[in-house]
């Protein structure tokens, strides 16, 4: 009797050079999850950061046969096109696209001029030339559709691990995952100092809260000796994965004020330790937060909306704690690993000749 024909097992390397955002958590994440839901020996190789920019010399910087242990190479859309190894399928990830007009008045004239006449046409070669092109959101999708022309796009949600991201015991806010403060109320952002993300901002939020109000923030990728912005801002510096977790399980909630996101990791990864968010109506982001059920959303730049929802927020625990828990069960549902590395295992069983 003869057998079903069974896929080669799938082992993809991923191919990342070193970057400033959170695209440098997506490919961790994509990592972890498919070496838990079938692809055992998924590997990384990291680059220098200055392969983000060049891209077209990472065939140069790997040595002879680099694909020979592997079936699938995939990397962002920015380098994916570079990745083409023989008889290997060719997968991109598109984070967000750099050319979206409503990133252009947060960017610098050297930004902007890069973005449309250099990484456009990385991303556009490497959607174009890909045999499969995965956005992580809805609106990034629709981005990748209307910029290029690509209808086959498959919509998979960047993953956070959500047995690691968990709520405090009881959801009760623990205390030493953060520095001390007298505070009643503690906030926290999580990302760049820069104006996408909304950090300028902030000071502007804080000068409209109580004074028993405090705002923890990171320095991500960009570290910065520069003084808070706010004798109420507390810099907690670029902490770990274990750190982050604590973090969030430390503070009441996460104030996001970004005014651009392709999916929002630092909101989900809240919502899965059970913090409720008060972030913008943009982009990716109502994917992601709820409003009125896990957290608010409010217009970009309306400071006066943003302190205005962190303060009832912040005046009602019974409300915190109901979103944190509709926030969890979201997550845990829609974001989680399991969505996120099945759905890549399924999709490279198919390139790789399955029928899964």
């Amino acid at each position: 009797m003869t057998q079903p024909h069974q896929p080669p097992i799938p082992r993809p390397l991923y191919v990342s050079p070193t970057g400033r955002g959170g695209v440098d958590f997506g490919i961790q994440n994509i990592l972890r999850s498919v070496r838990r839901y079938g692809a055992a020996q998924a590997e990384l190789l990291r680059l220098p950061e200055l392969y983000n920019f060049a891209p077209f010399l990472i065939p140069r910087a790997l040595p002879p046969g680099w694909w020979h242990n592997f079936n699938i190479t995939q990397g962002r859309s920015r380098v994916a096109f570079a990745l083409r190894a023989p008889g290997r399928p060719l997968v991109t990830t598109v984070h967000h696209l750099t050319t979206d007009p409503e990133l252009q008045p947060y960017s610098s004239v050297a930004q902007r001029l890069f973005y449309r006449l250099i990484e456009s046409r990385y991303d556009a070669r490497s959607i174009r030339e890909a045999d499969a092109v995965v956005c992580v959101s809805a609106y990034t999708r629709d981005q990748v559709e209307r910029t290029y022309g690509r209808h086959d796009t498959l919509l998979i949600y960047d993953g956070i691990d959500t047995e690691v991201f968990v709520p405090p015991p009881g959801m009760q806010r623990r205390d030493d995952g953060l520095p001390p403060s007298d505070a009643r109320i503690r906030l926290l952002f999580v990302g760049n100092r820069t104006r996408r993300k909304g950090f300028d901002l902030l000071p502007q939020i804080m000068d409209r809260l109580p004074l028993e109000y405090v705002l923890y923030y990171t320095s991500g990728f960009q570290g910065s000796d520069e003084a808070p912005p706010h004798p109420r801002m507390v810099p907690i510096g670029a902490p770990d994965r274990a750190g982050l977790v604590a973090a969030y399980q430390s503070c009441d909630i996460l104030l996001f004020p970004s005014r651009l996101e392709g999916f929002g990791i630092a909101p989900a990864e809240a919502l899965a330790c059970g913090r409720p968010v008060v972030t913008t109506e943009i982009a990716a982001l109502p994917e992601v937060v709820d409003h009125g059920a896990s957290g608010f959303l409010c217009l970009r730049d309306d400071v006066e909306a943003y302190a205005a929802r962190v303060r009832e927020l912040g005046e009602d625990s019974g409300m915190r704690r109901r979103f944190g828990e509709f926030g969890r069960e979201k997550v845990a549902h829609t974001f989680g690993y399991d969505q996120l590395g099945i759905k890549f295992v399924e999709l490279y069983r198919r390139l790789l000749g399955g029928s899964a």
